[in-house]
């Protein structure tokens, strides 16, 4: 095992001594290897047990980082188990969601971090998976064929276990009955006795100092320590001051109170926060035992809402509740709130249905934008009619049909290709464009009758060449026999007509 004291980042001081666990010093029988296989991370192949309690996931993962096991886990590896041991108060069986974003804001890390230090606390066998997250959208799987687009999406979270390895259970001197996920602790050794027994006693210690004083919870009101001041005086009080019966009248005709009258009572101070909104951040149980003499005296929640409206309050206040009750006082005193006999709003009047406070809400909507009701009440429905007329004023031109401008008409077309003497009458012209389109040959459902060839033109291309031929023939006689008389010098005769 790797020395504690090497690592600066851990605390040696907060971890159990691993070799006496055992009888025997021999600190290889507490070897522990990191669990590096990804398949071992599973709930199903994992080697250690499940935890359900936080406070156990908290204390397997201080020793396992504080062990120095792992040459990367330290204080941070610690917060984020501290981050999934919260999250396993929220559930039964001790599993947890592991949501990278929030637990990076939550932490204040980058991604990269915490998805680091989630690896660490999976090698040291501290988390395993139960379920991989995915993008996946599952409220396709979830609503099948009757998914649509107003269900949108929602991915598969990834779903954490909280585990302890077997090296703590040795640690701590447990005896573990099985193997895996499924192993269960189902005794103690001597030792892990004596360090059972010494942490019920820290934890018998830490509740006794966190013991809170004697005084009503409801007359407690939380005080910030920075502002109290220190007067001088004395802080003795005689053993007979302190034992002495305090003389406090009681009256005789005081009411008791019941559970039912508090149930009562606190019920209606979640009625009251629910409509008075500077009561919502104050404690329901303080405000009905402040509220109640006027509850005990018949008052309903309709008629304390009424009344705690038409007080002025500051912009924040502390305590709430201490503020009725400073109110009720000085009201009382100076005679300004009704008596406490007398409900300032009779039950007939209690607005059940919510009627009145719905016309009070359209009647502050009214009043809260002068603007936009003086636009709606008197100049929309003029604008309305104008636009109305303008638009039946202008005639309805008729949408022009569109043509290519780059292209000819497919009439034009149509009549300048002779269909009929290439394909025959039968053959239409989508039929030949479909024919030109898939490359392949023109079906003509019969043959077409071509007019016969004229022969004519040939003959009278054979007299026209033979003319031309007999032309030259007298061309070149007539070359020669000008050129005879021509040597002889004689006088030129007249042959064929031509001198």
């Amino acid at each position: 095992m790797p020395d504690v004291s090497a690592c600066r980042h851990i605390d040696s001081t907060a971890c159990p001594d691993v070799s006496e666990s055992y009888a025997t010093p021999d600190t290889r029988r507490h070897a522990f290897t990191l669990v590096r296989e990804a398949s071992d991370h599973e709930v199903t192949t994992t080697a250690s047990r499940q935890l359900r309690r936080a406070d156990n996931f908290r204390a397997a993962a201080t020793f396992m980082v504080g062990a120095g096991f792992h040459p990367l886990a330290g204080r941070t590896t610690l917060r984020l188990a501290e981050v999934f041991a919260a999250r396993m108060e929220r559930s039964q069986s001790g599993t947890f969601a592991f949501n990278i974003a929030a637990t990076a804001r939550e932490l204040g890390l980058q991604r990269r971090a915490v998805l680091n230090h989630a690896k660490i606390l999976r090698e040291l066998g501290l988390t395993a998976y139960v379920e991989h997250g995915s993008r996946t959208n599952s409220q396709r799987t979830r609503h099948g064929a009757a998914w649509t687009q107003e269900h949108g999406y929602r991915g598969t979270g990834t779903i954490f276990a909280a585990v302890a390895p077997p090296i703590w259970d040795e640690a701590m001197g447990r005896r573990i009955d099985g193997t895996g996920y499924q192993a269960r602790p189902v005794g103690v050794t001597e030792k892990g006795r004596a360090l059972a027994v010494a942490e019920a006693g820290k934890k018998a210690s830490a509740r006794a100092r966190r013991r809170s004083t004697s005084c009503t919870p409801s007359l407690v009101v939380p005080q910030d320590h920075r502002q109290l001041k220190v007067e001088r005086g004395s802080n003795y009080t005689s053993r007979t001051r302190a034992t002495g019966r305090k003389n406090i009248p009681s009256p005789s005709n005081q009411h008791r109170t019941t559970v039912t009258d508090c149930a009562h009572g606190i019920s209606i101070a979640e009625q009251l926060q629910n409509e008075v909104w500077w009561l919502h951040r104050g404690c329901a149980r303080r405000l009905a035992y402040v509220l109640r003499p006027l509850i005990s005296a018949g008052w309903t929640w309709q008629s304390l809402a009424v009344e705690l409206r038409t007080w002025g309050v500051p912009g924040y206040l502390r305590d709430p509740a201490a503020y009725v009750r400073h109110e009720l006082a000085r009201l009382q005193q100076h005679g300004h709130l009704a008596h406490t006999s007398t409900p300032a709003l009779r039950d007939d009047q209690a607005d059940e249905d919510g009627t009145r406070y719905q016309a009070m809400l359209r009647a502050r909507h009214e009043n809260s934008d002068p603007a936009w009701q003086h636009y709606a009440k008197q100049l929309r429905p003029e604008l309305r009619r104008r636009l109305q007329e303008a638009r039946s004023a202008v005639p309805e031109t008729p949408v022009p049909e569109y043509r290519p401008w780059l292209r000819e008409p497919e009439e034009l077309h149509l009549q300048s290709v002779s269909l009929e003497a290439a394909y025959g009458p039968d053959v239409s012209p989508r039929e030949i464009y479909a024919a030109r389109a898939y490359n392949r040959p023109v079906r003509v459902r019969h043959e077409a009758t071509l007019p016969l060839p004229d022969q004519g033109w040939l003959e009278y291309l054979r007299d026209e060449t033979g003319a031309k031929r007999a032309c030259a023939v007298l061309q070149a006689e007539l070359d020669n026999w000008e050129a005879e008389q021509a040597s002889t010098a004689g006088p030129p005769e007249t042959v064929l007509g031509r001198p």
